[in-house]
């Protein structure tokens, strides 16, 4: 059985019930699968996790010891790469980010598994011109020199998800993502104003975007709709 295998932070998370409406797009990926019993879908993104505080905390060993050869991969960090005020989480784009990456690469490619880098996807933060204001700086280029020179497929989800958003103002996204009203969602009676994360609209919007792209991958082409 082919296996999925998503390293991330929250925006690939698996989140249950109490913290509904959130919800990480590789959650909800296995909707968009011919038939749901010939994938398995393994989920080791965390909350808060930098590519430096996975490894660390020992959740890429824990995915790598349940890879095999044929597994399709798909990594997405950056967002926690970027707190330089937690030494726990920071890493320089250009250096432990970069290396990190590759790291992960190296390591499941040595398998047998097809990696996947996708960049971060944008925070729904507008400028005075009505577009999105970008704010992952060097890691998006980071990743694409990372996947460059490892030979990986990248998708470039920073770009496609601004693209999207940037069709639109604020009011008409922001059911994509974590900016809820006082008493919207009973998980949150006082609101939320978040610009980061994604409700289940915007994972299943995440999704429609990435799959013409994650069927570039032959594998993914064969069982994707």
């Amino acid at each position: 059985m082919l296996q999925i295998i998503g390293l991330g932070d929250s925006l690939m998370h698996f989140n249950s019930y109490d913290t509904y409406p959130q919800t990480g797009w590789f959650q909800v990926l296995d909707r968009f699968v011919k038939d749901p019993q010939e994938v398995r879908f393994l989920d080791f993104a965390l909350n808060g996790r930098s590519t430096k505080s996975f490894i660390d905390e020992g959740q890429f060993e824990k995915s790598l010891s349940k890879a095999k050869k044929g597994d399709i991969v798909l990594i997405s960090f950056g967002h926690n790469d970027e707190k330089i005020q937690d030494p726990s989480r920071y890493t320089a784009p250009y250096e432990g980010y970069l290396n990190n990456l590759k790291k992960f690469y190296e390591a499941f490619s040595k398998i047998g598994c097809t990696v996947c880098f996708l960049t971060s996807i944008a925070r729904l933060k507008y400028g005075e011109d009505g577009k999105l204001v970008q704010t992952h700086g060097e890691y998006i280029q980071a990743m694409k020199d990372a996947a460059r020179e490892c030979g990986a497929y990248l998708i470039d989800l920073n770009k496609l998800s601004t693209e999207y958003f940037n069709r639109a103002d604020f009011d008409a996204n922001k059911k994509f993502i974590m900016t809820l009203e006082k008493g919207q969602y009973e998980n949150y009676p006082n609101g939320n104003d978040d610009t980061t994360h994604l409700t289940m609209l915007g994972a299943l919007k995440i999704c429609e975007l990435i799959l013409p792209e994650l069927k570039k991958i032959p594998e993914l082409d064969k069982i994707l709709l």
